[in-house]
Order: structure tokens, then C-alpha cells, then sequence
């Protein structure tokens, strides 16, 4: 019986150690903005960060701009997209939003993704912090208030800016849809064992059968497994953010019927938010994302595009000056 004990303890405390060791196994901070240095010209950074050739067109991060290239508008857009998906997932909702408010839109690209399924490999919870602060820095480029928009662990990210002291500050509104504080699958927390146990634990490949054409253009609908640590690290870093401390106003707008991630734990993240939060539930049904979870958008939820839209742009117009 000690002798079982001493080796349990023995191979948890050899996990500790390889975990703080082995890169993209939790995430930090995210990088202070003075450091995110984007150049004297936007574009150059973009096509600069953007320069592979297998990024699916229309995935790239980049601006579009309400009027001249380079005119800041009052409100600007920056969407963070979900895990192994692109800036096209919940698409019109970004731009009609950005249409009716004269605002820019920043769409990013988190690292690993737009690209082929096995790119998704190269990312590290490292390299999504610095994504997110690179994000925000945009906003700020583009304009004087900053409305973050995320999907599943684009919400992730999107609350753990609001509540990073290094972004917190850049952060004016913030629009979750289905954000991912805690995914269904019971054995996503142990993604962030040593990366070495991952495909052991959960195989060596993950996907989906999409729904369609565009659903598989756009999502990477298989990758390695290990991919998959960034995502975790993001949830554990989201637990971990003092949600009860953030200023900036929230919108979240979520299904109790979603099939991805637990509605229970968005709920949690809904009573700990700091700033003041408004709530909009979407019901299964025909038109809607089977999985409940990429809520509006031509590609899965078509039928919820507009309400969706009319309810960020409500909740934006009652925002105070």
C-alpha cells in the first residue's frame, strides 16, 4: 500500500514537473500592449504575420475598413474566433454590426488555424496570449473604443482580456457567444497533462463530420490531438481570471441546449462578471447549428443571423458614452 502510494505520488509530482516545463501547457499573462509593436503601417504588420501560402483564403487575419484605409472609427470590432475554426464562423454578424455602427473590423487568426489540419499543431497557449494582445493592440489602432466579439474559445479569450491587467483597460465592450469556460467532454481538463500522454489519453487525431461545404472549408475538421492543449490552458486560464474584478459591460449569448461546451459553467462565468451583463439564450431548432453552439452566421445558423445582430447592435446603442 505505501509502496502504490510512493509511486502515485511519485508520477503526479513527475507531471507537475513536466508540466512546467513543457511549452503551451498553461497559459500566463497575456503580453503587456506596450510591447505588441504593429509598425507605422497596419498592413504591413498583416501581410507580414499573414505571409504562408496555405492559409485558406478569406481565414487571413485582417481590417476592413468602414471608410479610407487607416481612419480610426469611434467603435471598432475586434472577433476572435473558436477553436479550429476562422474568422468566416459566425460571418455576416461581425460586418452587419460593423456596418450599422461605421465601425473597423479586426478579424484575427490564432495561431495554428486557417490552415492545413496539421499547422493546428504548432500552437501554444503562448502564441494565442500574444494573439489576443495583438488583437486587442489592433482595436486600439482602429479605434477609440474596442468591442471584442468571440465565439467558443475566441469567449474564452475575449474574457480573459477583459480581465488581464495588461489588456483590461483596451477592452470597452464584450460580446460571448457560446464561450468555452468549460468544454462537454469529460477528458478535455486532462489536455494539459505532459503533451506526451495526450495521445495515450484521447488518440493521436480529433475531428468532426461537418455539416457542409463551407463548414468544412473553414473549420479544420481534423487535426493531431495535442492541438487541443492550447484550448484547455485557455479554460484553465479563464478559471483561474478574477472574472468578479472586470469593468467592462458583457453581452453573453448562449444556448442551454449546447452540445460543445457546458451551459452550466457560461452560467457561472454570467453571476462572477464584474461589469454589468445582459443575456441572450438561443433554442435549438430548425436553422440553428446542431451542436447548439456556433449560434448565428450563414455557414450553421443561418435563422439566428439577424436576431443576433439586432441584439449586439441594441446592447451597444445602450451602452453609456
Amino acid at each position: 500500500m505505501r509502496l502504490t502510494l510512493a509511486v502515485v505520488m511519485a508520477v503526479v509530482g513527475l507531471s507537475a514537473l513536466f508540466l512546467a516545463i513543457v511549452p503551451g501547457a498553461r497559459m500566463g499573462d497575456l503580453p503587456d500592449l506596450a510591447g505588441i509593436d504593429l509598425g507605422a503601417d497596419l498592413s504591413t504588420w498583416l501581410n507580414a504575420r499573414e505571409s504562408f501560402d496555405d492559409i485558406v483564403d478569406g481565414a487571413e487575419a485582417r481590417v476592413e475598413w468602414a471608410g479610407d484605409e487607416g481612419t480610426p472609427t469611434q467603435w471598432g470590432i475586434v472577433y476572435l474566433h473558436g477553436f479550429s475554426g476562422t474568422s468566416e464562423e459566425i460571418r455576416p454578424v461581425p460586418e452587419r454590426v460593423a456596418e450599422a455602427l461605421g465601425a473597423n473590423v479586426f478579424y484575427t487568426r490564432f495561431t495554428g488555424h486557417g490552415r492545413d489540419g496539421a499547422d493546428m499543431a504548432l500552437a501554444s497557449a503562448e502564441a494565442w496570449a500574444r494573439d489576443t494582445s495583438e488583437a486587442v493592440a489592433v482595436g486600439q489602432r482602429i479605434a477609440s473604443r474596442v468591442l471584442v466579439i468571440g465565439t467558443s474559445t475566441g469567449g474564452t479569450m475575449a474574457a480573459i482580456a477583459a480581465a488581464d491587467r495588461a489588456t483590461a483597460d483596451a477592452v470597452d465592450a464584450v460580446v460571448m457567444i457560446s464561450p468555452n469556460f468549460g468544454p462537454q467532454n469529460p477528458m478535455t481538463p486532462l489536455l494539459t497533462w505532459p503533451a506526451a500522454s495526450v495521445p495515450l489519453i484521447a488518440g493521436e487525431t480529433r475531428g468532426f463530420d461537418p455539416e457542409n461545404e463551407l463548414h468544412a472549408r473553414y473549420w479544420t475538421e481534423a487535426y493531431p490531438t495535442i492541438a487541443t492543449i492550447p484550448m484547455q490552458a485557455a479554460v484553465d486560464r479563464a478559471k483561474q481570471a478574477e472574472l468578479e474584478n472586470i469593468v467592462a459591460p458583457a453581452l453573453f449569448i448562449y444556448s442551454p441546449d449546447d452540445k460543445v461546451v457546458r451551459p452550466a459553467a457560461t452560467k457561472n462565468a454570467i453571476d462572477a462578471w464584474g461589469g454589468p451583463v445582459e443575456v441572450m439564450t438561443v433554442a435549438a431548432g430548425e436553422g440553428v447549428d446542431p451542436s447548439n453552439h456556433v449560434l448565428a452566421g450563414d455557414i450553421l445558423s443561418p435563422t439566428m443571423t439577424d436576431p443576433v445582430v439586432q441584439r449586439i447592435l441594441t446592447w451597444v446603442r445602450s451602452l453609456p458614452e
